[in-house]
This record gives C-alpha cells, structure tokens and sequence, in this order.
C-alpha cells in the first residue's frame, strides 16, 4: 500500500513510516500542505495520514478526494484540539487517531477502520452540518 503522511511532526512521521515500512508499505512524508498535495497528485497514494490542522484548510478533503479515492486517518494532538479533527472529520476524514500513537496496534486499527469505512461509502456524501 502506497501511505502519504502529512504532518510537520517530523518524530512522528517517522515512527509512523519505520512501522510501515516493516510491514512492506511504500510511505513519502511531507511536512506542509503544499507539498502534501503536490505529492498527493502526482503518487496517487492509496491512503493518506493528515494532521487535521492541515485539512482544514478550504478544500483540502475535497481536492484529495478528487484526486484519489483514498481513505484519510486524520490526526490530532489532544483532546483541547478534538473539535478541529472532528470539522476536519466531517469534511472527508474516514477515521481520527489521537496522538501520540502509543503502539503499533492503535495506527493498524486506524487505518484498517478508515479502509472500511472508506469502501463502504461512509463518507460518500458530505455531512449536512458541521459542529464547532
């Protein structure tokens, strides 16, 4: 599987591509969101790691989307930050992960829910309301 991690986290990142990359995944971090679209755009990345304060920017989720049918596992730093991963949620996310990501087995279980939820349409249709 082909992973695009965006984050500016470098520790992170690379925690999260060792992990896997041990497990056979091809992972390309990129640290801002332009590089993260550029990236995303010319990889076509089967599944896309992004801190939810880089998707809310306008458009982000949808040009993405656009891009490539893709799950997306949003990240947030903690629990003072949840609301802006749940906006980013509602706008295109298929699964929230709270970082720090303590082990291996959490980021598995995030990305085999966002893979589900992304093939069975969950996020098919936009929401018709965002909270704050």
């Amino acid at each position: 599987m082909k992973v695009l991690i965006a984050d500016s986290d470098w520790h992170f990142s690379q925690r999260v591509s060792r992990f896997l990359e041990s497990r056979a995944h091809l992972v390309v971090h990129e640290g801002t969101l332009g590089a993260a679209l550029e990236q995303a755009r010319r990889w076509l990345p089967d599944l896309v790691i992004l801190a939810s304060e880089l998707a809310l920017h306008d458009g982000v989720m949808e040009t993405l989307s656009s891009l490539v049918p893709r799950p997306a596992v949003l990240l947030t730093e903690g629990l003072d930050r949840f609301d802006r991963a749940w906006r980013a949620w509602q706008q295109g996310g298929d699964e929230l992960l709270l970082k720090p990501v303590l082990s291996g087995y959490d980021l598995h279980q995030a990305i085999v829910t966002a893979r589900e939820n992304a093939a069975a349409g969950v996020r098919a249709h936009a929401p018709a309301a965002v909270s704050a």
